[in-house]
């Protein structure tokens, strides 16, 4: 587990280097009038998505950054849900073993048991909306123990949609100019925080019951 949580920290910082290397580059396609090649960064937004590990947020506002709130929003919204829709498959059909092994080094998998139990759209749902667990877990259990695709899709659809439209809105501000992205993000950082506590009260309150 710590192994992992050290993985995680590295590939956020190779992130953060990779994206301050190549900063010039992303700005001069980011000012470029042209969306000629909106097809491919969606197919690469996707692959971003779904990839463990790496931190999505960067990528969504880079695309917020090139396409606007709205075009970048959905951009975001769909190639993250597409994402997560082929992991699921994936360890459906092919990598049902490796995913079960994967479960149990994370130590996550009787959390997960008992949040499912209750109700699969609202397990969904909550790991999306905050970030309890990371969002490839979720994805590996989902195909994994085979949950029902359409609750697992729409409960993922539904869940990542504010998360998309900030990511698309910081860097759509952030490109223009507006200092308005960091008033939200701290709007959307407290949403999240309150959700938590709110969800923590609900699953204590179920324990001591």
């Amino acid at each position: 587990m710590k192994y992992s949580k050290w993985l995680i920290l590295m590939v956020y910082i190779a992130s953060f280097l990779l994206v301050l290397s190549e900063q010039q580059r992303i700005l001069d396609w980011i000012q470029a009038e042209d969306n000629n090649q909106l097809f491919v960064t969606f197919l690469f937004a996707i692959v971003f998505a779904a990839v463990p590990f790496v931190p999505f947020g960067v990528i969504g506002a880079i695309v917020g950054a090139k396409y606007g709130l709205l075009l970048g929003g959905i951009v975001n919204l769909t190639a993250s849900s597409i994402a997560a829709a082929v992991t699921y498959f994936l360890f459906y059909s092919l990598f049902k073993q490796q995913g079960l092994a994967y479960l149990q080094r994370s130590n996550r998998l009787q959390s997960l048991h008992s949040m499912v139990r209750e109700n699969v759209f609202w397990a969904v749902f909550t790991g999306r909306i905050i970030p309890i667990m990371p969002a490839f877990l979720i994805n590996c259990y989902a195909g994994v123990f085979k949950l029902s695709f359409p609750a697992f899709l729409l409960a993922t659809v539904l869940g990542k949609i504010p998360a998309m439209l900030v990511f698309a809105y910081v860097g759509d501000s952030a490109a223009s100019g507006a200092k308005h992205w960091i008033t939200v993000l701290l709007i959307y950082i407290l949403f999240i925080g309150l959700i938590y506590l709110a969800y923590k009260y609900v699953k204590k309150t179920k324990t001591l019951k």
